[in-house]
């Protein structure tokens, strides 16, 4: 399906053709936010939206997913990027862009897997460099796994959500980073709330019942999980993991697809995984 994409845009840009030195593109997620930055992109990104990270690009205006189009056409884009998800909540305003002539271009988060294929049809449809998105993209995950031959490979939990504790589902971003930075996942056999979903059940039961066997329990604060170091030593249960090494990492260095993320949160990983001593 990506690589499907991939051509269709590859034909747009080809019949309706804009220059990268006049393009303006307002990002209305977060992860294509950080990839278009990642790849150089900076110059064309005129909006962000109010979910983008406020360390980035903080000088460009932030716009809501219920703006209405009126608020993004006065920003003057040539192109609006964004994903599914955007798109049901406020489908109105994309109809209206479209009318008005703007090219919107949808693109959900990719899969670990799918990561290469996104990155390529996310640079061609902003007239950005995909090779070299390729190239750094094989280039962090390559420190990764050198980094992660000197780590101690820790058996990992990632706490995704405190509410009902639900951990990261087994071929997740954050499941595949974890494994990437030389961890083990102890909940590998987690199953996930829905078909795709990122999130899966696990319960603090069987955190206790495997706590012998937890070296490194990461909570992941974003979001989806408010939860914190202080917050998780208050439970009535957190005794139980006496020894183990208890760390925050911020939702979008363990779960978001993107080469920032990416590379910030392998290099936090592998650093973390080096300080366990087995």
């Amino acid at each position: 399906m990506a690589r499907i994409a991939g051509i269709i845009l590859a034909l747009m840009m080809t019949i309706c053709p804009v220059s990268a030195e006049t393009l303006r593109v307002v990002s209305l997620y977060p992860g294509h936010s950080d990839n278009i930055f990642a790849m150089g992109g900076s110059d064309i990104l005129v909006a962000l939206s109010e979910n983008d990270d406020d360390d980035l690009l903080p000088e460009l205006p932030r716009v809501s997913l219920r703006s209405g189009a009126e608020r993004i056409l006065a920003l003057r884009p040539d192109v609006v990027v964004t994903r599914g998800f955007a798109e049901r909540i406020n489908p109105g305003m994309y109809d209206v862009l479209r009318r008005s002539g703007v090219r919107v271009v949808s693109i959900d988060p990719p899969t670990w897997d799918d990561f290469p294929e996104y990155l390529k049809t996310l640079a061609q449809s902003l007239n950005l460099n995909p090779e070299a998105a390729l190239s750094r993209l094989d280039s962090i995950r390559e420190e990764i796994t050198r980094e992660a031959m000197s780590s101690t490979h820790p058996n990992v939990f990632l706490e995704a959500t405190s509410r009902e504790l639900h951990t990261c589902a087994p071929d997740s971003w954050a499941a595949r980073l974890i494994e990437a930075a030389g961890g083990a996942n102890i909940a590998g056999d987690a199953v996930p709330l829905r078909s795709g979903s990122a999130i899966a059940s696990w319960g603090a039961e069987r955190v206790l019942k495997n706590a012998g066997n937890i070296d490194v329990y990461i909570i992941q604060t974003g979001a989806m999980n408010s939860a914190t170091l202080l917050e998780f030593q208050g439970r009535e249960w957190s005794g139980a993991l006496h020894g183990v090494k208890v760390i925050e990492i911020p939702e979008r260095y363990m779960s978001r697809p993107s080469l920032l993320g990416l590379e910030r949160g392998g290099s936090e990983l592998v650093r973390v995984f080096r300080e366990v001593r087995r």
